[in-house]
């Protein structure tokens, strides 16, 4: 019986209120038809999008509503507000995330994503510090755990990171500094963001009961965000990897090798090493591949200097940082 009065009460509110219908029905839609490729399903999206658009601007006391709910229900202090604002536009920017997986799947649906992620992620530490400021004790305790599991957690993902480097590079990345700490840091943060699943499914059974106004939807956004990155992440493990590099390693690496009087120098190459006979070369665009290779330089007689080539594994630049 009480499931059937939460049904109606559900069925009372969306014939009452036929925007959050209209939103409802758009994203059910938008979500159902994401894996699937027909020649209409494009224009269907886009139609159903314009038409909600063109339709909430005949909603002003609607839109109120929401801004009202998202910033001020049961928001008592800056800091809440500031979260529900967070809230309001990552929800914003996912209705538009939808038509972008739909009608686009280009680098536009990735970064609405990461937006979307990252909103939700700061409403979410934003709205837990309130939750928790009138008991300072528990969350004293949950901050000493959660220090002491992830100090744990950052040895074995560093050592695991750098065992990876040496394997498509060939070099100890203690050897350059500012990319050994740049890409610990990557690889930390992305194990972070693939076990924030259970991590949010922690916070709705802890503070799930004392949800109201934007928290509701900030911690559905960081439930659905938490599945998003679960599934992503590991997919976009080489992605990540490739920016780090391409980023990062220019500012530690050299521009062109010498062997002898022979100088080495081409397009899209990073060159480690020194006035050696050995040098590590990072190329970032090679025929849509990446990867590193060694250069050994070999003295000839007559100041006839050469060098030789030793591929490691190649890997395909990602589409969507080209």
């Amino acid at each position: 019986m009480e499931v059937i009065k939460i049904w109606k009460s559900f069925l009372k509110h969306f014939k009452q209120k036929k925007l959050d219908s209209a939103v409802v029905i758009y994203g059910l839609i938008a979500i159902y038809l994401i894996p699937y490729k027909f020649p209409l399903k494009s224009y269907l999206i886009a139609f159903l999008f314009i038409s909600i658009l063109i339709y909430a601007c005949t909603q002003e006391f609607r839109l109120r509503e929401y801004i009202s709910f998202f910033v001020r229900t049961c928001n008592d202090h800056l800091l809440t507000r500031f979260a529900g604002v967070l809230s309001l536009t990552a929800w914003s920017i996912f209705l538009v995330l939808l038509l972008s997986a739909n009608v686009f799947v280009n680098t536009i649906t990735y970064w609405l994503a990461i937006l979307f992620s990252l909103l939700i992620l700061i409403s979410s530490i934003l709205t837990i510090l309130d939750i928790a400021r009138n008991n300072t004790a528990k969350t004293l305790k949950i901050i000493g755990l959660a220090v002491t599991v992830f100090s744990g957690v950052f040895t074995f993902i560093s050592s695991y990171s750098a065992s990876i480097f040496w394997q498509i590079s060939n070099l100890e990345l203690s050897s350059s500094p500012w990319l050994e700490y740049c890409w610990k840091a990557t690889a930390f943060l992305l194990f972070f963001l693939w076990l924030s699943q259970p991590i949010c499914y922690g916070l709705f059974i802890t503070y799930g009961d004392k949800a109201k106004g934007y928290r509701i939807f900030t911690l559905t956004g960081a439930f659905i965000m938490s599945i998003f990155l679960f599934l992503l992440v590991p997919r976009l493990i080489g992605d990540v990897a490739y920016y780090v590099l391409n980023r990062i390693i220019s500012y530690e690496w050299r521009d062109e090798a010498k062997c002898g009087a022979l100088k080495v120098k081409n397009k899209n190459e990073k060159y480690f090493g020194f006035n050696t006979d050995k040098y590590t070369v990072f190329y970032s665009d090679k025929n849509d591949k990446w990867g590193f290779y060694e250069l050994t330089c070999q003295k000839g007689s007559n100041r006839k200097d050469s060098y030789a080539v030793e591929y490691l594994p190649k890997y395909n630049i990602p589409a969507w940082l080209k």
